[in-house]
């Protein structure tokens, strides 16, 4: 059994672990120290799904079979499978007591996987509280080892408490790192230009379709990460209303603000700037406000494939409606796509018909409405 000091340092490593994975690793090489073993590994297993993560791992054996593992051999797993009664109990399970050993040892778990790997016995313990979902600290021995000793157990078992608030907390970390790539994904593919900034009017997080806007106007520059616009009143009065959404961003009032960027032969560049409210722990640098920007001179590339596919438009109807978005007359259409206006007037009709629309002033708020990506490949 590990002394107090050993003990400790053990406990510092398996708590600092979840916010430095590398740390796993360390963890791992001292229990098996400890324990005498040269190969150990922290798996997380879903049964529900049939996923199973190796997140830490020690010796070549167990690097060279993880990939195996997940993809081929967990089904032939009878140890962690017998075992699943002991999940949460507090017990520590020894391979050969929920898998006889003759029986083991003529199974194609072992035959086909472990063998190769000098792997024969386990000791393990696990933690969960969702049915079918737990992770798994185990220890193995090669066939020259001795099986495992009351000292051994006594390890895993005091270990087990803080494995639980060690194996929560990395939960926690990875649930929350999901969201946020989620949002960011979605945030990314917005057909919105948004820019997200913090409590110092720094920017936090800027989409695709906001970055293009301001990497090609040149009405803005970039200083320390920040939006500022070149005209100094403009500058200023930009400040003005980000000082002010990022005040009252945890209040119940609702400010928010707009202006309008002046630029020369160009229509205004539109800007209305916001709080984001939120409430709880958050990930810092924490966004506070929210700036969208709306460039009137870029045109809205809707895919046609889309309209084809939510209105039954053809593919010329489809043109037409897009021409329509953009601001264009039922004459310019007819001449940007080469047809008729007789042509252009039976498409209208047709149109109309097939979207419900009843005038174009109405099918043009209908096609702007429309929830599509901005990522969405363009025909």
């Amino acid at each position: 059994m590990a002394d107090d000091q050993t003990l400790s340092r053990l406990l510092g490593t398996l708590y600092a672990a979840p916010t430095t994975p590398e740390l796993w690793v360390d963890f791992l090489r001292e229990v098996c120290a400890q324990m005498g073993a040269s190969n150990g590994a922290l798996i997380a297993h879903d049964t529900r799904t049939d996923e199973h993560h190796i997140f830490g791992s020690l010796g070549e054996s167990i690097r060279e079979s993880s990939g195996l593992y997940v993809e081929r051999y967990w089904e032939f797993d009878e140890w962690t499978k017998r075992g699943l009664l002991r999940v949460g109990t507090g017990q520590v399970m020894i391979g050969s007591d929920v898998w006889p050993q003759r029986e083991f040892l003529g199974s194609t778990f072992y035959i086909e996987f472990l063998k190769q790997f000098d792997i024969r016995s386990v000791a393990s313990v696990a933690t969960g509280s969702v049915p079918g979902e737990f992770e798994a600290l185990s220890i193995y021995r090669g066939p020259e080892n001795d099986g495992f000793d009351i000292e051994d157990i006594a390890l895993l078992e005091v270990l087990l408490p803080h494995l639980k608030i060690a194996m929560a907390t990395r939960r926690r970390i990875a649930g929350l790192e999901s969201r946020i790539a989620g949002c960011e994904a979605a945030f990314e593919l917005i057909k919105y230009a948004m820019v997200l900034l913090d409590k110092e009017a720094r920017v936090v997080l800027i989409n695709s379709e906001a970055r293009s806007i301001l990497e090609q106007d040149r009405s803005f520059s970039w200083k320390d990460s920040r939006l500022v616009p070149k005209r100094q009143e403009e500058a200023a009065k930009l400040r003005g209303l980000i000082a002010m959404a990022t005040a009252t961003a945890t209040s119940r009032a609702t400010p928010g603000g707009a202006m309008s960027i002046f630029r020369a032969g160009m229509k205004p560049l539109q800007i209305i700037v916001s709080p984001l409210r939120s409430e709880g722990a958050s990930v810092l640098p924490r966004a506070v406000v929210a700036v969208f920007l709306n460039d009137p001179e870029r045109s809205r590339a809707i895919p046609t494939e889309l309209l084809r596919t939510l209105f039954g438009l053809t593919p010329a109807e489809a043109r037409l409606a897009l021409c329509l978005l953009d601001g264009k007359s039922l004459s310019d259409s007819a001449e940007l796509n080469c047809v008729s206006r007789e042509t252009v007037k039976s498409q209208i009709s047709s149109i109309f018909l097939k979207t419900g629309a009843r005038r174009q002033s109405e099918l043009v708020s209908l096609l702007a409405h429309l929830p599509f990506a901005a990522k969405v490949t363009i025909d």
